[in-house]
């Protein structure tokens, strides 16, 4: 009877831990929207890859399984030279159920890059690794950049 009390406290407090250590983790957005346009352009004026493209509604379903009506609006920026990891991808999501689906899609399309620098680019898989999908209510971002910090900031703070 014992063993089974301290295993339920033990679990307990595993769980605790688990629960807060998942809670941090960034800022709280919540409430809070962006101009996520608005937000790119701030981006694109401090990126040094100059050799990027905007991808446009057509493409989301191509390049990340993404049905633009899901999306109450959506910014997306990529290396267009396929040389580099560089992405930038700030959507926001219609609903909650939408925001589960899209987020799914954006890691899915981060374990592909994943997948394919690992073997193929190790210096831009090196950046990768340091990048992650974030998603805070309805929004969901990737940034992947050696600027990702900077670039971290510029979305964070755009939020009102």
């Amino acid at each position: 009877m014992k063993i089974r009390k301290l295993a339920a406290v033990l679990f307990a407090c595993i769980m605790t831990f688990t629960m807060a250590a998942c809670s941090q983790g960034g800022d709280d957005l919540s409430g809070k929207s962006a101009d996520l346009t608005q937000v790119m352009t701030d981006m694109k004026a401090v990126l040094e890859n100059k050799e990027m493209m905007d991808l446009t509604e057509n493409n989301l379903m191509q390049n990340y399984g993404i049905d633009p009506s899901s999306l109450k609006q959506f910014a997306v920026y990529i290396d267009s030279t396929g040389l580099k990891g560089d992405e930038i991808i700030l959507m926001e999501a219609k609903d909650e159920e939408s925001a589960k689906t899209v987020k799914s899609m954006i890691d899915a399309r981060y374990q592909q890059k994943e997948n394919t620098m690992k073997s193929y680019q190790p210096d831009e898989f090196a950046m990768l690794k340091e990048c992650k999908v974030e998603q805070n209510g309805n929004y969901i971002s990737l940034i992947v950049s050696p600027q990702h910090e900077e670039l971290e900031k510029i979305y964070k703070e755009s939020f009102k």
